[in-house]
């Protein structure tokens, strides 16, 4: 028997790579609606002003703590940059941050998406957060801060960004001391790619986790394939190889209610089935050569004995008292026994109806009755399992009581028998085309054996279906059971 082992071609190998290969575009497929779906609404908010809003409150918060962060002299820049790098930190805070419920996207798009700078009144840079060293971004231009000087209070003015391969927006916002002189600038840019190009071309923290959980998920699913599925494959497999050697007392015999287990109680229904099939084949066919050899032998060694027989008590007669004549009663007391012999070896030898399959001898039952009342006959007779010998009995009587109510009562001139087997059940049925009966019919002493001697089987019922001009219907169903023979 071939085992069926996990392959590189095989079944569990083709399932655990189909598995990792569907898994991974649909990652990436989720993972690109939410991402564009939380971009998109991020983007709805920068363009509400939010960007501008976050610059005008950091503005006035750094305004109020300006004397703090310069220092006495006014020169200290370490401060401001220490207070520029908590301010974007809190601005790219998943909640609260700079879009409320949508700053989370920040840390998706890029790990440091906003920069910031303290601008003094002359343009010089005084202090500069703690970035990205591939990015520098774009001071304001002279024109530009002048603009925002002439900002009334400290309202932040939008400055020209860009739009592709990086959403950038940028924005400046005067600084005021409370006597309204001017501090400097608080310039904020903000930096993030589109979600199609960091699905592209920049890696995340979720990639090796991916990764990992794609090969954790394929190892488990050859592995409970391997366990699972290819055993009970096995099984199958075992099975059939025994079935084609001829050997069907082997089963599957999986209990299980899913696809495998119902395709494996068809295979051990079909092996029960086809031993019942070849038992019959065989034994019609040992029969039919049987009955060959019997037909043989009354055509020629019977008649030649019979023939011999004749010569011999002719040469009797006509040598009545001859010498030696007593040899010829010998002889032919001989051939007697020869016939004898031979016509027991030919009785022996035709066809008992015991011996036949249930659904020859269900057919030669009601070919006999058929040649009795010359009515026509109508056969659908499946091969069913061996049946108990008290088993094939009653429902041999229940066949004649029914067949023999048809010719009494029902007016028929076609009779239609069936038997079936359907799934554990066997199904048994005499239908006729008779006129049927108007009420229902009187529990004769015929109907009551029929009855009682199908609710005796195994799981046995009786169904009696007799309808005014659509004939009667005598039906009997059982469970299957083993010869006990």
């Amino acid at each position: 028997m071939t085992v069926l082992r996990p392959q590189l071609r095989g079944l569990v190998s083709k399932l655990a790579l189909f598995y990792v290969l569907l898994s991974l575009p649909t990652l990436v497929a989720v993972e690109s609606v939410i991402l564009i779906h939380e971009f998109r609404q991020f983007m709805g908010g920068l363009a509400g002003g939010s960007l501008d809003h976050a610059a005008e409150r950091g503005a006035s918060d750094l305004a109020t703590q300006w004397p703090h962060l310069r220092g006495t002299g006014g020169t200290d820049t370490a401060a401001l940059g220490m207070w520029l790098d908590a301010w974007v930190l809190r601005l790219q805070q998943p909640r609260g941050g700079l879009t409320p419920d949508e700053s989370y996207v920040l840390l998706e798009l890029a790990d440091v998406p906003l920069a910031a700078a303290v601008i003094a009144p002359n343009g010089n840079e005084l202090a500069r957060s703690h970035g990205d060293g591939h990015w520098t971004p774009e001071v304001p231009q002279p024109d530009e801060a002048t603009r925002a000087a002439a900002a009334p209070g400290m309202t932040a003015i939008a400055l020209p960004g860009s739009e592709s391969p990086y959403k950038i927006r940028r924005t400046i916002a005067p600084l005021r001391s409370a006597s309204g002189e001017p501090l400097g600038y608080l310039f904020v840019e903000l930096r993030v790619p589109l979600p199609w190009h960091r699905l592209l071309f920049d890696s995340s923290f979720e990639s090796p986790t991916v990764l990992g959980f794609l090969i954790v998920f394929g190892l488990a699913s050859s592995i409970f394939l391997a366990g699972w599925v290819t055993r009970r494959l096995n099984r199958i497999a075992r099975a059939a190889s025994a079935w084609s050697r001829g050997d069907f007392s082997d089963r599957i015999g999986d209990t299980s209610h899913d696809e495998l287990g119902h395709v494996s109680a068809l295979l051990d229904r079909m092996a029960i089935d086809l031993k019942g099939l070849m038992r019959s084949r065989a034994q019609l066919a040992a029969l039919a050569e049987r009955q060959r050899l019997a037909r043989d032998l009354h055509d020629t060694v019977k008649q030649k004995a019979f023939a011999l027989n004749l010569q011999l008590a002719t040469a009797r007669r006509v040598l009545a008292d001859a010498p030696g004549a007593e040899r010829l009663e010998q002889a032919q007391r001989l051939t007697q026994q020869i016939q004898q012999e031979l016509a027991q070896i030919l009785d022996e030898m035709r066809a008992s109806d015991a011996e036949l399959p249930f659904a020859e001898r269900v057919r030669t039952r009601a070919e006999e009755w058929a040649h009795t009342s010359g009515m026509a006959l109508g056969f659908d007779l499946d091969d069913v399992p061996p049946l108990a010998e008290p088993i094939e009995e009653s429902l041999l009587r229940i066949v004649d009581e029914a067949l023999s109510n048809v010719l009494r009562h029902s007016g028929a001139t076609h009779v239609d028998v069936t038997l079936r087997r359907e799934a554990e059940r066997v199904r048994l049925a005499i239908a006729d085309n008779g006129h049927g009966t108007p009420n229902e019919p009187a529990p004769g002493m015929g109907l009551r054996n029929m009855r009682e001697r199908a609710q005796a089987l195994p799981g046995g019922r009786f169904a009696l279906d007799a309808r005014p001009d659509r004939g009667t219907r005598v039906t009997v169903s059982f469970l299957a059971e083993g010869p006990t023979r």
